[in-house]
């Protein structure tokens, strides 16, 4: 798994979700609020990941069972990964190496392990993390490791799936509290770049070879609760989805710059939270309660808010992943229809599994 993101075979990587890109859609996308019902609740799950067993692992926030969303089938099961009580739980989630997922400590003290090949969690090796909210999403490095980017802990959470262990002291000194950094993206550079969120005006850009943190080159991105997370481009850019902000952020890992007046959205608070690339090439910002679906063209900079529409309520989804069937699946949080989001952008494209399950792709 980590091979594919190793630096050197990063422009591969680019090359082939271009391939698939070029090749557009078959039609107008579509999508479907009732084939998978869950059940009704609030704050229930909070971003996703798919295994290489095809299905979708979604991490829980207030929820008490992981929820496993099957794109063969078009089904969900709440049953078979129970018993995880608590507030604010796990906030995304990573794909290991090793075939498990890494949820991330919100206000957990303990990092959720998913073994996706006996359908078990475990939330007892990695431990002791502390409490208040911490860490918001994750990603998976060249070197292995997962680095959890900082919301209100004031240390990046390294956590080592070979070892099972995590470390809060290599890269600290970030600040407490705030809401920093919501989410983050792994760049072609091997870099993971943190995406603003509140407190900070800066682009947190982690550099997992050297351990290091950087929030000096990409800074001046001022307002409250700007985007939500962030999604890698056939262009190489990083597209940040807006979640208070009026505007789309571009981030250029080439040349560490931010944009941040290109592509802009109505007004509105906490509109979509994740982000998706299908493989025709454009960006699907999961809505949240935002009433559409927000898709980004990076060919054209361009942002489509007309196609899908008609999704009322507040925080009605957090985060998607993309499955093998190039559908779009949107996380239920706090949703009134109590149904899995499936989109279908009617790419004619395909990815394959190993881009599908790549840390390029395949997180919140």
């Amino acid at each position: 798994m980590t091979s594919l993101i190793q630096s050197e075979y990063s422009q591969e990587f680019i090359k082939e979700i271009n391939i698939q890109s070029q090749k557009g859609s078959s039609d107008n996308p579509t999508y479907d609020i009732t084939s998978i019902a869950v059940p009704t609740a609030s704050f229930r799950w909070s971003g996703s990941v798919l295994a290489p067993n095809g299905k979708i692992y979604s991490i829980p926030y207030q929820a008490t069972t992981v929820l496993i969303i099957d794109p063969v089938t078009n089904t969900a099961d709440n049953s078979s990964i129970v018993g995880l009580t608590g507030s604010n739980k796990w906030n995304g989630g990573v794909l290991a190496p090793n075939g498990k997922i890494y949820g991330m400590p919100f206000a957990s003290t303990n990092v959720l392990i998913i073994d996706p090949k006996t359908n078990t969690a475990n939330t007892t090796t990695i431990t002791g993390l502390g409490t208040g909210s911490k860490w918001n999403g994750g990603v998976l490095a060249p070197n292995g490791k997962i680095y959890g980017i900082p919301l209100e802990s004031n240390s990046v959470l390294i956590i080592d799936p070979e070892t099972n262990t995590a470390n809060t002291t290599t890269i600290t000194g970030l600040g407490v509290g705030g809401a920093k950094w919501s989410s983050g993206v792994l760049a072609p550079n091997g870099k993971i770049y943190g995406i603003p969120y509140n407190a900070m005006d800066s682009v947190l850009i982690i550099d997992p070879e050297k351990n290091t943190a950087n929030t000096t080159s990409i800074t001046g991105l001022t307002g409250a609760y700007r985007w939500s997370s962030g999604v890698l481009a056939p262009n190489g850019k990083i597209y940040g989805i807006p979640n208070d902000s009026n505007t789309v952020l571009i981030i250029d890992p080439e040349t560490n710059t931010a944009n941040a007046t290109s592509i802009s959205v109505p007004a509105g608070t906490a509109k979509w939270i994740g982000g998706v690339l299908a493989p025709n090439g454009k960006i699907y910002g999961i809505p949240a309660s935002s009433d559409v679906v927000l898709i980004i063209d990076p060919a054209t900079n361009t942002a489509d808010i007309t196609s899908m529409t008609g999704l009322v309520g507040v925080n009605k989804w957090n985060g998607g992943t993309v499955a093998p069937n190039g559908k779009i699946y949107g996380i239920p949080f706090s949703t009134t229809t109590n149904s899995v989001l499936v989109m279908d952008p009617k790419s004619i494209g395909s990815f394959c599994p190993s881009l599908l399950e790549s840390s390029y792709l395949n997180k919140l």
